[in-house]
C-alpha cells in the first residue's frame, strides 16, 4: 500500500517540476527590460503610504450596537422590551390559559409575518414565532375573518392557547422593532 502512495507522490513531484521548468517556454519569455515603462506607470499610480501615529485617545463611537431583548412576565401578564438592558417598552398581554400554558424559558424570534393564519380559524396579525416545536408566538389580538378582534377586554388575563397576545397598536410597534434572532425570555 505504501509503495503505491510513494509512486503516486513521485509522479506528482515530477509533473510539478516539469510545469515549473516549461511554463516560461509556453507563456513566452518575460523580458523585464522591455516592461520598465509599464512598471514605472503602475508604481507611480499607487498611493504613497501614510504614517499614522496613535495619539492614545480612541475616537468616540457614534452608533452603539443595540442588543434587543423581550421579557414576558406571566405573573404580571406584561411584555417588556429592552435595548442594551435599558427598558424601552412595557405592554399588557394575554398569555396561555390553564391547560394550554405559554412555555417558559429562553427563546428567540424565528419568523415574522404581517398576518398568519391560525389552525383555530383566526388571523394573527403581526405574528412573531418564538417556539418552533409548539408553534407559539407573539401577535396582535386574533381577528375573525369578518374583521372582529377577539379578546380586547382579555388583556391582562391568561386566556390564549399558549401564544402571547398584544393589543392593537403595541403589537405593530413590537413587530416593527423586533428582528429575527431577538432573544425572548418567558418567565413565571
Amino acid at each position: 500500500m505504501w509503495r503505491i502512495i510513494l509512486k503516486d507522490l513521485v509522479i506528482v513531484l515530477i509533473v510539478a517540476t516539469l510545469l515549473v521548468v516549461t511554463l516560461p517556454i509556453f507563456a513566452g519569455e518575460i523580458d523585464e527590460d522591455n516592461n520598465k515603462d509599464e512598471y514605472l506607470r503602475i508604481k507611480t499610480a499607487l498611493p504613497e503610504n501614510e504614517t499614522v501615529l496613535w495619539s492614545g485617545v480612541l475616537p468616540e463611537i457614534e452608533d452603539k450596537v443595540k442588543i434587543k431583548k423581550i421579557v414576558i412576565d406571566l405573573s404580571e401578564q406584561k411584555l417588556f422590551t429592552y435595548e442594551n438592558d435599558e427598558l424601552t417598552g412595557e405592554y399588557l398581554v394575554s398569555t396561555g390559559k390553564p391547560g394550554m400554558p405559554t412555555p417558559v424559558g429562553d427563546f428567540q424570534i424565528h419568523e415574522r409575518r404581517d398576518r398568519a393564519w391560525s389552525s383555530y380559524g383566526l388571523w394573527m396579525p403581526y405574528w412573531m414565532l418564538i417556539d418552533l416545536r409548539l408553534g407559539v408566538g407573539i401577535h396582535e389580538l386574533p381577528e375573525w375573518p369578518s374583521g372582529y378582534k377577539e379578546g380586547v377586554d382579555h388583556l391582562g388575563t391568561p386566556v390564549s392557547h399558549g401564544c402571547i397576545r398584544l393589543g392593537v397598536g403595541p403589537a405593530e410597534m413590537v413587530y416593527n422593532w423586533v428582528e429575527i434572532g431577538t432573544k425572548v425570555i418567558v418567565q413565571k
